[in-house]
């Protein structure tokens, strides 16, 4: 009989044969501070090592530190909840679990040149095709496919670990098949074409995170600006310069404002996306499953109220969620009455709203609920 046997609501528990303890899997174990309680949480996928064979894990109980970098070894990884890199190693940019990968000083320039090219080429390229095409993504039977695709992709895991176990080799071809399209709706381009890496050693996993902000806004911003241009170029006029005369006697159609309501559909959701990931927790509990503490869930080393934490990532998670409700409630609420008269008062920007391009953005996600 085991004399020593931890009981943390069956998350650790052992062998009775043999006395060894076994963690579930996707769970991490460790402590706070150096002597301080066994504390158990839920670990990110990808951050602690699991087994693939069975329910839990075998774990070294001599002491917690050794328990701590036994599951973090694994995956590069290191402190509470694996949520930072080893040295030499920093989060790759383009992977949906944020595995570390090694990363120097010497590689960073040429991965960012390889960032740049991967990201924000083929939404360029996808723009473009947008407003050549005319294509609509608000409505339609494509509508549906997308709102699908942006489900599945966010809320589900999608891939093949069942059969990778058997078929190592192959299924990763047959996962990328149909892992793609379900990217490409989520402004997630490169993910499934590229091997990981970093950008810079010096990143943590929240900063890759934030960094993807950049990303769902790319496209919001090339219309914003090209839309500005077109019908108010003393908005952006630098330096004394003027807008090209070819911009300023272009005409916003309905192929400019799909494409805008199209990125707004795809942005939307990656947006939302980001923001829940910044602002996820996790509790760490003692032997009483009683939460000790709550500490940030794809990074382990920040609690929920830390000073830094809250500056960098949560304040702009926090207005990022403000803002995505108020873009709802513009769309919703039809016609924006108190949007015509703040936007009437300011003269640079009278041009804007309303014209008929505004009415056809909003008809383009109105127009089916109306009507004839």
């Amino acid at each position: 009989k085991c004399n020593d046997c931890p009981n943390y609501g069956g998350l650790l528990t052992c062998d009775p044969q043999t006395c060894d303890w076994l963690l579930l899997n996707q769970y991490w174990a460790g402590n706070l501070t150096d002597g301080g309680e066994l504390l158990i949480s839920y670990c990110p996928i990808g951050y602690c090592l699991n087994n693939e064979s069975d329910r839990f894990v075998w774990i070294p109980r001599d002491s917690i530190q050794t328990m701590d970098s036994f599951l973090c070894n694994g995956s590069h990884r290191m402190g509470t909840m694996c949520g930072l890199c080893q040295p030499g190693y920093a989060p790759a940019i383009n992977s949906d679990t944020n595995s570390c990968v090694p990363c120097d000083a010497k590689s960073s320039t040429f991965n960012w040149i390889y960032y740049l090219l991967g990201v924000y080429a083929p939404l360029l390229i996808v723009f473009l095709v947008i407003i050549v095409f005319n294509i609509r993504l608000a409505t339609g039977p494509l509508n549906s496919f997308i709102l699908f695709a942006q489900v599945i992709s966010t809320t589900a895991n999608i891939s093949l670990a069942p059969l990778n176990l058997v078929y190592r080799s192959g299924t990763r071809y047959f996962q990328n098949g149909y892992e793609i399209p379900y990217n490409f709706f989520n402004l997630n381009l490169f993910g499934s074409f590229l091997p990981p890496f970093c950008l810079h050693s010096h990143l943590v996993t929240l900063d890759v995170i934030a960094l993807r902000y950049v990303e769902a806004f790319f496209p919001v911003m090339i219309i914003v600006v090209i839309v500005l241009l077109i019908k108010c170029p003393r908005c952006l006029k630098i330096g004394g310069a003027k807008c090209p005369s070819i911009i300023q006697h272009y005409r916003i159609g309905s192929s400019m404002v799909h494409a805008f309501a199209a990125f707004l559909l795809l942005s939307y959701n990656r947006l939302c996306e980001i923001t829940s990931y910044l602002l996820s927790n996790v509790s760490l509990v003692d032997h009483t499953l009683y939460t000790v503490e709550s500490r940030i869930y794809f990074q382990g080393s920040y609690s929920s109220d830390d000073a830094s934490y809250t500056l960098r990532y949560k304040l702009p998670a926090y207005l990022m969620m403000t803002a995505l409700a108020l873009v709802s409630i513009a769309l919703l609420h039809y016609p924006v009455k108190w949007l015509e008269r703040l936007v009437s008062k300011v003269s640079c920007l009278r041009k804007v709203y309303p014209t008929a391009s505004v009415v056809i953005l909003l008809d383009t996600f109105q127009g089916c609920f109306k009507d004839n």
